[in-house]
């Protein structure tokens, strides 16, 4: 959800908005600049939180396109969330090769929905695992605190995704 410039000043303060307005968004290291901001007034683990839940609430709810939401979910994986290991080990074997629906325009249509058709076979285990790791951070079982770092309260036998990945794959 984007939220409108009046939205960001009211829901944050004054100056947090006018100290991203005053930025100068056309230097070279404007990105870190930008995240001291952010993170006096959103901690960085809030955020990092709420990206991965919004990113499995898209694969729930079918938001998006899952070609690309996988391929951010593996990037997320391998830096250091292991708890999204079967979504991320998905999308290495075999979904990075089908073409992203913003692509479409450079693929015969026959050929884009036929490379896409094995999504349809996934889905359901994808939103099955989404569905888990959801109830785990509602639960507050799982819990960033850091970029690529997290707490994991969950009991060994619900860390299947680290213990038995071939269930998982097979089930």
């Amino acid at each position: 959800m984007a939220l409108k410039t009046q939205e960001i000043e009211s829901i944050y303060n004054h100056d947090f908005y006018f100290n991203l307005l005053d930025l100068d968004y056309r230097k070279k290291h404007i990105k870190t600049e930008l995240v001291k901001i952010i993170e006096m007034e959103i901690p960085l683990g809030e955020f990092e939180q709420s990206r991965i839940i919004s990113l499995l609430k898209n694969i729930i709810f079918e938001k998006g396109d899952v070609v690309e939401i996988l391929e951010q979910l593996y990037d997320d994986y391998c830096s250091g969330y292991s708890f999204l290991r079967f979504l991320g080990l998905t999308y290495i074997t075999g979904i990075d090769a089908i073409p992203k629906l913003k692509q479409g325009d450079e693929w015969d249509k026959n050929e884009f929905n036929s490379r896409r058709e094995i999504l349809n076979d996934i889905k359901p285990k994808l939103i099955k695992e989404a569905e888990r790791l959801l109830s785990f951070f509602q639960k507050e079982r799982l819990i960033i605190t850091e970029e690529n770092d997290y707490l994991d309260y969950r009991r060994e036998e619900e860390k299947i995704e680290l213990n038995n990945i071939n269930r998982m794959f097979n089930e």
